[in-house]
């Protein structure tokens, strides 16, 4: 009987939180936050971009554009192709195709060796120069 009396004392004691809370502290800690809340969103925004920033320089570093000239022979990436068709012992490159204009930087239009264009137009990162 006795550890029931406790347990249930316990359950009736307010909490330290609950004996100190002062109704007006809150409202005023309250409107304080209000008006802070248009620069605790310019503080998120700016780390947000510092993030993007630095998310995309990381990234950059790893992606070299490769810069092909017309008539140069290159192999195309057959994951790009077909990402189903990939396995261990499937051939990683095929080719070679023959560029036939270079659109901006980085992309290209290519042509199969007997002269005729191939359907979609391909990224630098998925070529790879063809050494004879």
């Amino acid at each position: 009987m006795v550890q029931k009396r406790c347990f249930l004392l316990r359950l009736g004691s307010h909490s330290h939180r609950a004996i100190n809370f002062d109704e007006e502290a809150n409202e005023e800690g309250l409107r304080t936050n209000m008006e802070l809340i248009d620069e605790v969103r310019d503080q998120a925004v700016q780390k947000m971009e510092r993030y993007k920033e630095k998310t995309m320089e990381h990234f950059s570093k790893k992606s070299r554009v490769k810069n092909f000239q017309v008539e140069d022979l290159v192999l195309r990436d057959t994951e790009a192709l077909d990402p189903t068709n990939i396995g261990k012992l499937m051939p990683k490159w095929e080719g070679p195709y023959k560029v036939k204009e270079v659109l901006r930087s980085g992309i290209y239009k290519l042509l199969n060796m007997d002269g005729s264009e191939v359907p979609n137009t391909w990224h630098g990162l998925r070529l790879r120069k063809f050494y004879q």
